[in-house]
């Protein structure tokens, strides 16, 4: 299988997204390519013309590899490509997209992608055992391709002064952002307000906490009722109902 890397910038702060028809363009090029006699450098020029049309945020630095559908499928004469985002795929790591004939043929085909983001991230300067205290001179900037993180990665601008490690984390290895958690808010056993937050209303009621947790993650509290409810940590001992 050939492929064409092709570097550009894209970025956006909210999580690292591409534009879906900038991606879906490129498959459509590469089935649209007039003959495979002239060669994956000429295929490689059109796709380079095509980037050079269009306007892409900047700041990050984004690779797409795009491989070529299987060789072995024989494909009828198609006039006109639909590409399209099979149900489940993500623009985002390995994926896969599909290009579907309507008009002149009835067939689909499949384009394998790599979509990598790299980008400036926080990695452990020194080994950090379970249950550290992070601070800024415990970790340094790399840059890594986060794609290959599910979890996702604390970013280099990211404020980690204060999180505490959940396991032992090596020298190198990047900060997940599974890997840290928030400074705690709430402890087992400390009295809470729950909140129950409605259109038009807010509701109060006394109770305690039955797990520990940062602002901003899951806690199990027991209610005056005795009911046991989950809800959001938040300063100031507050459970806020979901």
């Amino acid at each position: 299988m050939s492929t064409s890397a092709l570097p550009l910038h894209a970025q956006d702060r909210r999580g690292w997204r591409l534009p879906v028809a900038f991606v879906i363009g490129l498959a459509t090029l590469l089935l649209a390519a007039p003959s495979p006699a002239r060669g994956a450098s000429d295929l490689a020029e059109r796709v380079r013309i095509y980037l050079d049309q269009q306007t892409l945020p900047g700041g990050g630095e984004v690779e797409i590899v795009v491989g070529e559908p299987d060789a072995r499928l024989q494909l009828a004469e198609c006039r006109r490509y639909e590409p399209f985002i099979p149900p489940g795929a993500r623009l985002w790591g390995r994926s896969t997209l599909g290009v579907r004939c309507v008009d002149g043929a009835s067939w689909t085909a499949y384009v394998p992608v790599q979509v990598k983001v790299f980008a400036s991230a926080l990695v452990a300067a020194r080994a950090l055992p379970r249950g550290a205290t992070v601070t800024t001179a415990d970790v340094r900037p790399e840059r890594l391709d986060i794609t290959q993180f599910s979890a996702g990665v604390y970013g280099a601008d990211d404020l980690i002064e204060g999180r505490t490690t959940v396991r032992a984390i090596a020298p190198g290895e990047p900060l997940r952002r599974d890997v840290l958690r928030a400074p705690l808010v709430v402890h087992a056993g400390d009295p809470v307000k729950v909140v129950f937050d409605g259109t038009g209303f807010a509701l109060e009621i006394d109770g305690k906490a039955l797990t520990a947790a940062g602002d901003g993650e899951t806690a199990r509290v027991t209610a005056a009722t005795g009911r046991v409810l989950t809800g959001i940590a938040r300063p100031g001992r507050v459970i806020q109902m979901r």
